[in-house]
């Protein structure tokens, strides 16, 4: 037993274990990280699982899907190969006498590659089965597709490889006159103790067979050294080539065929990390990290001085003049937003409104207000399955009451397409409103264009721009999205802001107001063809000095009026509301200094603040004209609701807990102060004031669609569901009886 254990601790693939763990856990970190991944444990709330499990190419999930997963999976694994071959190549000196290094070096560092790989292969019949709902048949050809995918890139490096190793030992033999002078140049008269050497004894030098490693004392560790250094070069070799490809890409990736799964971004980023953590070991030893951190600050003063700008920008605003970016202070501020102002554009609103009581066929008809939340694809898909829904029983009653729609992320682009296709339906009777295909279209993947961009363009090609009335804007991660966006939705949002201005002031479709964050002092910037300032502070009871507002939103089109607002793309408008943190970037607007903002989620995600502002400046109004208000809340998560509680806490809790306690109740944090204002509402409304609220719930056993930007088959089919929930029954009933009266 003895002898069993020492044989086992000397074996190489035991030996490489303890080194990489020993040496380089950070690099073993990220196959933890991919592990968690795959399994759920790590991201599981932005479904960072499925993107492995269920590749998405080209708009659905395929063969051809797990093929290209396939290959970057097994590129990466390359990668790891290459990198720690580099990294401990010193330490493993009698491969060097071995004939293919690399590939002995490759078999015995398989135990966590092929590991990965059969917990790959496990999760993805688990998921398919149950997630994505696909038979046996499908099953398996996704796998197959996977195995293929890998086997081509390891089949396909070992053939360098082994060219390679030819192309060493004929470089060798000329070098040295020879293969019969070899032998002689290459031993040393006394043997010599290798203090980095590993107490390896035995290697497997096929994958059925074990042999004894050969004893390299009496080798010169000059000749030595000369072999690896020469797999080392040909291995950078296949690292600069990765990168060269990955810079071709990110030229080609406008192109659907080239946007890979999301998991393939993933891998194929990780990939090119290590990889140039291996050249930079290679070539820079031990002033690895000091040069690092110089092209850091390079790259960072670079793009401080704008020689490199790869900010995202708001698409269509002029960036051009600096002398007439407005100033981002209070006295602006003041100077912009006075009451006279407010009072001329509440005006110009209260038209809409006039308009809009003209095309209603009672004397007093109730008003509706459209709020909708965040929360990625599964809350626009939520909204569109609501407000299709809804309308179709209420007979297009439902968007021909609302004047007023407002809300965050996910749910405004669920919100913007039902609208837009409302205002093709008024204006061509060729659509079907209520055709399904529109919910399936606004679920689509979005999150595939988005890494794609992330992994081999964002990082890797500093230099991609397009213009729009001679601005340039950086092609990134933000841009993908939009383009995905229209992609999926046949094109109809491809419009300015400017189109919308008439539809909405004839009171032809409801009001959209888009809302985003301003990330340097929380302050809303208000986003709509309209002139809405009047929404930019809380209106003050009678009395108080004008000059005790406190200015708390920015109406775009006033502050930004120099730099032609009215041309601001309608998608990019709704990626600023959607801008969730690193996964879209923040857009950086021109201002001086220049701030930027994310999502709007970060000051109201229910949508409800700004509606309930609308409410009160036109309640004189309202209650002149209408019989009830209805407001409309669609929400992707239930309300008034507890999260699970551990029944002790431990340390972890203790550490943890004032950490993460604001951003894990900031959804109630929102709810508590809404309800607390729309019990204000009652009080200065004197039409009755109803407040209806949809949530998605996932049926019982089931979890809740994930914050991010793809759905699976049994989540979208989870969504539609929710519509038959008695509380979701109950509020339809409640919505179709209030349009009636």
């Amino acid at each position: 037993m003895k002898k069993f254990k020492l044989i086992f601790y000397r074996f190489f693939p035991v030996q490489l274990t303890l080194l990489h763990l020993r040496h380089y856990p950070l690099l073993l970190l990220i196959w933890v990280m991919l592990f968690a991944m795959v399994g759920g444990h790590f991201a599981r709330s932005f479904g960072a699982h499925t993107l492995f499990l269920a590749p998405e190419y080209l708009g659905q999930v395929s063969f051809y899907g797990f093929f290209i997963l396939g290959i970057t999976t097994a590129t990466f694994i390359m990668s790891w190969n290459i990198t720690t071959f580099i990294l401990h190549s010193k330490r493993f000196r009698f491969l060097a006498t071995t004939t293919q290094p690399f590939f002995k070096y490759c078999l015995n560092n398989a135990f966590i590659p092929l590991l990965f790989y059969a917990y790959m292969v496990w999760k993805i019949i688990g998921f398919q089965r149950y997630e994505e709902l696909a038979d046996w048949p499908t099953v398996g050809l996704f796998i197959e597709g996977y195995t293929l995918g890998m086997l081509l890139v390891v089949f396909v490096s070992f053939f360098y490889f082994f060219n390679a190793d030819r192309t060493i030992l004929k470089s060798l033999q000329r070098r040295m006159g020879g293969p019969r002078k070899i032998l002689a140049q290459v031993l040393k008269k006394e043997a010599y103790q290798d203090e980095e050497s590993l107490p390896v004894k035995y290697y497997l030098n096929s994958p059925l067979h074990i042999r004894r490693a050969r004893d390299v004392s009496h080798y010169d560790p000059v000749f030595l050294s000369s072999i690896f250094r020469e797999h080392h070069f040909a291995a950078v070799l296949s690292i600069l080539f990765a990168f060269v490809l990955m810079v071709i890409l990110s030229y080609l990736i406008g192109l659907p065929a080239f946007r890979i799964p999301a998991g393939s971004s993933i891998l194929l980023f990780l990939t090119v990390l290590m990889g140039i953590l291996g050249a930079f070991s290679y070539f820079f030893g031990s002033w690895s990290l000091p040069i690092a951190v110089a092209l850091l600050l390079l790259l960072n003063l670079l793009i401080k001085l704008d020689v490199l700008d790869t900010r995202s920008k708001a698409y269509g605003l002029d960036y051009r003049n600096r002398k007439l970016r407005p100033v981002y202070q209070l006295q602006t501020f003041d100077r912009l937003f006075t009451p006279q102002r407010a009072h001329h554009d509440a005006m110009l609103t209260q038209h809409i409104l006039d308009r809009w009581y003209r095309r209603q066929t009672s004397e007093k008809p109730p008003i509706v207000f459209i709020n909708v939340s965040g929360g990625g694809s599964r809350a626009a898909t939520w909204t569109m399955e609501v407000l299709l829904h809804a309308d179709s029983l209420s007979k297009g009653q439902l968007m021909k009451h609302t004047v007023l729609m407002t809300g965050a992320s996910g749910g405004m682009l669920g919100a913007a397409y039902f609208r837009e296709l409302y205002l093709r339906k008024l204006t061509s009777h060729a659509i079907n409103l209520y055709d399904h295909q529109y919910v399936d279209n606004i679920a689509k993947d979005l999150l595939n264009a988005i890494l794609s961009y992330y992994a081999v363009n964002d990082y890797f090609s500093f230099f991609q721009f397009f213009t729009i009335d001679s601005n340039r804007y950086a092609k990134d991660r933000g841009y993908a999205f939009e383009q995905q966006l229209n992609l999926n939705t046949d094109g109809v949002l491809q419009k300015s802001l400017v189109d919308y201005q008439k539809p909405e002031a004839d009171g032809l479709i409801p009001m959209l107001l888009i809302t985003a964050t301003i990330t340097a002092d929380g302050r809303c910037l208000l986003i709509s063809p309209q002139h809405m300032s009047y929404l930019c502070y809380p209106q003050m009871p009678a009395g108080i000095d004008s000059l005790h507002r406190m200015i708390d939103a920015i109406d775009f089109m006033t502050y930004f009026s120099a730099q032609h607002p009215q041309k601001l793309l309608f998608t990019d408008a709704l990626r600023m509301s959607a801008t969730f943190p690193y996964i879209l970037p923040n857009v950086y607007l021109p201002t001086r200094p220049i701030i930027d903002v994310m999502d709007a989620g970060l000051r109201d995600t229910y949508g409800q603040e700004m509606s309930l502002r609308f409410l009160h400046v036109f309640r004189d109004w309202i209650n002149t004209h209408t019989s009830r208000v209805i407001f409309l809340q669609i929400r992707d998560n239930p309300r008034d609701s507890l999260s699970p509680m551990a029944q002790q806490k431990d340390l972890r809790d203790m550490l943890l807990e004032p950490l993460f306690t604001v951003q894990k109740n900031w959804d109630h944090f929102q709810d508590y102060y809404q309800n607390d204002m729309i019990s204000y509402a009652r009080h200065f409304l004197v039409v009755p004031f109803q407040h209806i609220v949809f949530q998605y719930m996932p049926q019982p056993h089931q979890q809740s669609a994930p914050l991010n930007w793809h759905l699976t088959t049994r989540e979208k089919k989870d969504i539609h569901l929710a519509l038959y929930t008695r509380a979701n029954q109950s509020a339809m009933q409640q919505l179709l009886e209030a349009l009636s009266e």
